[in-house]
């Protein structure tokens, strides 16, 4: 049940709901940026046509299901042996995020198109790594009537990142280099981490809104 339109204010007052708008905000636009642009990077560097696309294009989704499965497996794995919630969170979060920071540099130049898709799918399997457990921070955070609004607001803030970049990613590769789309991906995996980070001291229900 979405929280009373009155306790808003107070919602977002609070540094750690910022903290997970910030860190979807960030963290998304990575997903799609490779979702979006995978078929038209392969045609535009390797100057690959349709059927060779199919041969390579599925291997980074690959990537994607298996840390999906992971990143929740981890989780779960570390909170039955008695970790707390922040702890688990942040760990499992960081691991995503630090897989896909080299990852997404190494892809300023991944040498052939085998390399490049093998590095692609080391970012979708860190991305699914940490993206499941940041969508979990509202209901980590806050009670039942609080986790609607939250959970909707960095759902707006995911998507309209996602769109920020993916308008912007023909306007930075129009001379046919990706590297300057894939150093704002890194930097947006950075500042997705440091609002979890910061912003989020300790991952833990939040007293007063329920």
């Amino acid at each position: 049940m979405m929280m009373n339109i009155t306790h808003q204010p107070e919602l977002l007052s609070r540094k750690q709901s910022w903290g997970v708008i910030i860190a979807s905000a960030a963290i998304d636009p990575i997903w799609w940026l490779f979702v979006f642009w995978i078929p038209i990077y392969l045609n535009e560097v390797y100057a690959m046509d349709v059927k060779s696309i199919g041969i390579y294009g599925w291997v980074p989704y690959v990537g994607a299901m298996i840390g999906a499965w992971f990143g929740g497996l981890l989780a779960q794995n570390r909170l039955k042996a008695g970790w707390n919630t922040d702890k688990t969170r942040k760990l499992t979060i960081t691991l995503g995020c630090l897989i896909m920071l080299p990852a997404l540099l190494a892809m300023a130049n991944p040498g052939g198109p085998t390399t490049a898709v093998i590095i692609m799918a080391v970012i979708l399997f860190g991305f699914q790594t940490a993206i499941g457990n940041v969508q979990t921070l509202p209901s980590d955070l806050y009670g039942k009537k609080a986790v609607g609004t939250l959970s909707g607001f960095a759902g707006m803030a995911a998507k309209l990142g996602a769109l920020g970049l993916t308008s912007l990613v023909p306007i930075l590769t129009a001379d046919g280099n990706y590297t300057p789309a894939f150093v704002i991906g890194a930097s947006l995996a950075i500042i997705a981490l440091a609002a979890v980070w910061i912003l989020i001291p300790k991952i833990e229900p939040l007293k007063s809104i329920q």
